[in-house]
Parts: structure tokens; C-alpha cells; sequence
């Protein structure tokens, strides 16, 4: 099966509807989405309305989709953030609030697992390192671990090398190769496929995947989109001027 992977949409619809468009024109057939669905940008209510039209959605919440739903703590937030957060509570529709609310951090199919940030703490645990890989691997049923949080697009992996090094790396646009063990399983490892809409890697494109589960590759795809329309948006909005500023430098 051919799965679009998405991850920290964050209220923008441009991006989000140039990704969606260009992995459908690939034939997927299945989604995977790794939370943060709103927060930061100024359509929350179209985003969700189209992410939950997705057929095949395999797809979890976020750090700022709790946040939204006063499920978390906002003085984990930066000012901009929680800017973002309490103007995103009041321009959600009821019926995508209660998508939102029956939304885990977590998630585990028989096919793959999903956690926002780790599957140690996945709303809010960043993973980051080789260590931090190393630590949630007994945490995971099913592997690939796929993961959102950190909006930069990474993998993660044991080095075919040397079994007791972590590989871990950023991922641009080539097809990876998944590690298997005996019997065709997959062997452990985490994907990020970036950020939808707030990239943080210096490149302003939005960042999405496509993971093929019979072949056992991901793949890395920057799509260009309408910055300028979405700054409008922001703007227009009474959202904090650095949200729009942050999305032309692609951090």
C-alpha cells in the first residue's frame, strides 16, 4: 500500500492543499498524519474540513491540537504559540472540535505505529537524537515508527554497519530504503516526514512523504506553495507578525 505521510499542518491551507494535490497525483492510497493539526496558522476549520475527507486516515493529535482542546498546559507555549492557540479555540467548528477531540497522541495499527513527538511521551517529547531512538525502541509494537513535533524531516535507524550505532539523519528528496530482519519485518525505525506548514530546516517549501509499505521505502517531497497568501491570512487574522515572517525562511 502506498500511504501519503503529512505531520504539523498547522492551520495552513495552502500548504496543506498543494501537498494533498501532489501526493494524490502519486496514487496513494492510504494517509498518515502525525498531529498538529492547528496552532500558528489562520485556517483551521478548512484544514481539518479537508484532512478529514482523506480516505484510509490513519492519524493522530498533537501538542497544539490539545492545546486547543485545554488538554495541555499553555505555559509550555512561547508567546506566539499561545497567541495562536486561544485565537484557533474560538474558529473551530463544533463538529471539527469533536474530530479533534477523539484524537490520540498515539496510535498503533497493525501495519505501523504513530506518535506526535515519541511513544515515550508523545505529545511533547521531541525526537532528536540517537539516544532518544534508542530509548523508545522497546516502546514499539510495529515498526515503522512514524513521528511529527520537531517539523524537520528525519530518519532514524540501527546502522547496517554496526548494530549497536543509531544512524540518524535529515532526509531530502530521494527514495530510502527500510531496514528488514529475518521473515521480511521491518526493522526498527523512526520517520519524520517534516512539516506541512511551518518547516523549520531553512527551506520554506512544505514537507511531506510518501512511504510504500509492500516495496519498504520512504521518500521525502518538498512541494512549493502560496506563502504570500497565507501571510495575508495571518495578517488579516490579528495573528502575531512573526508567524507570517517565519514562513518565507523556513523556520
Amino acid at each position: 500500500m502506498i500511504y501519503g505521510v503529512i505531520s504539523d499542518v498547522h492551520s495552513n491551507y495552502e500548504a496543506l492543499s498543494a501537498v494533498l494535490d501532489y501526493l494524490e497525483d502519486l496514487g496513494v492510497d492510504g494517509w498518515i498524519c502525525c498531529g498538529d493539526l492547528v496552532g500558528y496558522g489562520p485556517d483551521p476549520d478548512a484544514c481539518l474540513d479537508r484532512i478529514r475527507a482523506l480516505k484510509n486516515l490513519s492519524i493522530i493529535c498533537g501538542n497544539h491540537d490539545l492545546a486547543v482542546l485545554d488538554r495541555l498546559d499553555l505555559e509550555w507555549f512561547n508567546q506566539y504559540a499561545r497567541a495562536a492557540v486561544v485565537w484557533t479555540r474560538s474558529h473551530l467548528s463544533d463538529a471539527n472540535r469533536a474530530f479533534l477531540e477523539g484524537l490520540t497522541a498515539r496510535l498503533n495499527t497493525p501495519d505501523f505505529t504513530l506518535a506526535h513527538g515519541t511513544p515515550r511521551n508523545p505529545a511533547e517529547e521531541y525526537l532528536m537524537s540517537p539516544l532518544q531512538f534508542r530509548d523508545n525502541v522497546p516502546l514499539v509494537d510495529k515498526w515503522p515508527l512514524f513521528v511529527g513535533h520537531s517539523h524537520m524531516p528525519l530518519l532514524f535507524r540501527y546502522s547496517e554497519a554496526d548494530a549497536d550505532k543509531i544512524e540518524s539523519r535529515f532526509l531530502d528528496d530521494k527514495e530510502e530504503g527500510l531496514p528488514r530482519i529475518y521473515g521480511g519485518v521491518m526493522a526498527p525505525v523512526a520517520l519524520n516526514p517534516g512539516s506541512v506548514g511551518q518547516p523549520r530546516d531553512q527551506d520554506n517549501r512544505a514537507s511531506c512523504g510518501l512511504y510504500d509499505s509492500e516495496k519498504g521505502t520512504f521518500r521525502v517531497f518538498r512541494v512549493p506553495y502560496d506563502i504570500g497568501a497565507v501571510q495575508e491570512k495571518i495578517r488579516a487574522a490579528g495573528l502575531p507578525e512573526y508567524l507570517a515572517l517565519r514562513l518565507a525562511y523556513g523556520q
